[in-house]
């Protein structure tokens, strides 16, 4: 049997939309109708997709699964359409939904898929910036296709490649005399623990400037020290490094779920991405 593409529809918006009245509304129906078909979806395949609760709509593992699934039969269609009204070796089409961390987003990779991006003009990119620990949630949930993070994610069915090293040093304003304060993304932000091998954030006055580019505007400003990536400070004259042979290391990993059919775009971003960090 086949599944109902209005029901799958129905299913994949209301993921995207993250809410039913959204979703009805994107597809032009009642909130009726949309739960319906959800429900529908639900009895032909014998298993719960989406819970509704106070917290909101949560996607079941089953519900991930079907996300997938969805995804892939899109980039699938969007390929074949591409294929159909282009010619042999024409330009590529679709949309590149990845996710990473401050640090790596607009300085690496945004300038490796850069050539990608302005050899096919009719590719869309949608970048998302958060903090590391709110990106699985993206990724599970078919919000975000790539997911980049400075951590290897073990999980069964999610692809993992090592693109490089970030090296992070210890960075004041020239001339800072102000007492011991650490300027850190938020307090889950454990940067500043990891470079002194701390346990605890007790000992440490520290401030929170949401992303790494509020992190060096403030160490600019004097407000405190930081521990910052090499790559994004090599050009600022009013900043020193201190202590500049302790190097902290962090890896970058870009991570997807496995699938049995990846668009040519697909692969493309994966080949832009690892070339350009090996080179």
């Amino acid at each position: 049997m086949h599944m109902n593409s209005l029901f799958l529809e129905a299913f994949f918006t209301c993921v995207q939309m993250g809410s039913f009245t959204k979703a009805a509304k994107r597809l032009s129906i009642t909130q009726s109708a949309l739960s319906q078909r959800i429900k529908n979806l639900e009895t032909e395949l014998a298993t719960t997709l989406i819970i509704r609760d106070r917290a909101g709509l949560r996607v079941t593992p089953s519900g991930e699964e079907v996300v997938r699934f969805c995804k892939m039969k899109l980039e699938a269609e969007t390929e074949l359409r591409s294929k159909l009204h282009s010619k042999p070796g024409g330009h590529l089409a679709g949309l590149i939904r990845i996710g990473g961390y401050s640090s790596v987003n607009r300085s690496l990779i945004l300038p490796a898929l850069s050539p990608l991006l302005k050899r096919n003009p009719e590719v869309s990119i949608r970048l998302v910036t958060q903090e590391i620990h709110e990106l699985m949630p993206l990724l599970q949930s078919g919000e975000i296709d790539f997911m980049v993070v400075d951590r290897e994610v073990e999980r069964d069915g999610v692809a993992s490649h090592l693109l490089g090293w970030e090296k992070n040093v210890l960075i004041q304003k020239k001339g800072y005399g102000c007492a011991e304060i650490y300027l850190d993304h938020d307090e889950e932000d454990l940067t500043t623990l990891n470079y002194f091998k701390l346990k605890s954030a007790s000992s440490l006055k520290r401030r929170y400037l949401d992303d790494v580019y509020g992190v060096i505007d403030g160490v600019k400003n004097g407000l405190g020290k930081a521990i910052v990536p090499l790559h994004l400070i090599s050009q600022s004259k009013n900043i020193e490094i201190l202590n500049p042979e302790k190097v902290i290391k962090s890896p970058i990993y870009l991570h997807y779920y496995e699938q049995a059919f990846y668009a040519r775009l697909h692969h493309e971003v994966v080949t832009h991405l690892t070339t350009w960090f090996a080179e």
